[in-house]
């Protein structure tokens, strides 16, 4: 596969070299995540119109980068790179080898990552199919994967960015709704998010769940500690901001009854 058009965009992004010189941790990002494997992805959804143009980094983490850009009619998409070679490989296989939906699982660390990636697609999809407001998956090849892009220009803001400008009324309705999102998640959608916090949420038209790598199916063994890190998570935030929330054994000893 010709990986031309990413070369472009990567030189692009990075503009001359007396930015490079100047944007030193945007260099540091693109070297780190554009090795061939990912160009070859990048290549292939580009080929297929799902990604026309590469714009800035988002966000940076650990296993992965977060880059705006825009498909073949326009659009602004959001494209998550996970790194091929990640320091959370071991969690990474520990998440993966318990959820019943696995198969066989390769030891090499770059199909792994495929893998992951492969399933924070499937996640996003079964999330959306039960009425949970996330960023639409629109592609994945590899360790790329395309999605709906939260914002206009710029990304919309997370819970944990936009708290001091919320009243009280505002973070009540927020409060319910993301329990509302545990609840149906579990009981109608049989899975689990795992991560909710007020680091996952963007406050947008409406509160948008995000972040689903490590989502998994109700069936999964470690299934309820997921839930259970959920309720702790949003119960305990909003209690820290004063709202009136909901007894968190009192919760989980009703979710766990369904």
């Amino acid at each position: 596969m010709r990986g031309d058009w990413v070369e472009r965009e990567i030189e692009r992004m990075m503009g001359l070299r007396e930015r490079r010189r100047k944007d030193s941790e945007l260099y540091k990002v693109v070297n780190e995540v554009f090795d061939r494997t990912t160009i070859e992805g990048l290549a292939f959804l580009h080929r297929r119109g799902k990604i026309s143009e590469l714009q800035g980094v988002v966000s940076t983490g650990k296993e992965a980068n977060v880059f705006t850009g825009f498909d073949s009619r326009g659009s602004r998409v959001a494209v998550k790179v996970y790194r091929t070679y990640t320091t959370e490989f071991r969690r990474m296989w520990e998440y993966l080898a318990a959820d019943p939906r696995m198969g066989y699982l390769p030891k090499d660390v770059r199909k792994l990552v495929f893998q992951w990636t492969r399933r924070e697609f499937k996640n996003l999809q079964r999330a959306i199919k039960h009425g949970i407001r996330a960023p639409k998956p629109l592609a994945f090849r590899n360790n790329v994967l395309v999605m709906e892009f939260i914002g206009d220009e710029g990304p919309a803001p997370r819970l944990k960015d936009a708290e001091g400008g919320l009243s009280k009324a505002e973070l009540e309705r927020l409060y319910s709704h993301l329990i509302e999102v545990v609840e149906r998640l579990w009981r109608e959608g049989e899975m689990v998010h795992g991560d909710l916090s007020e680091y996952n949420v963007l406050l947008w038209n409406e509160p948008v769940v995000i972040d689903w790598s490590q989502a998994t199916v109700r069936r999964n063994r470690m299934s309820v500690e997921l839930l259970k890190r959920d309720l702790r998570n949003i119960i305990g935030y909003f209690a820290r901001k004063g709202i009136n929330v909901d007894d968190y054994d009192e919760k989980l000893r009703e979710l766990l009854e369904v």
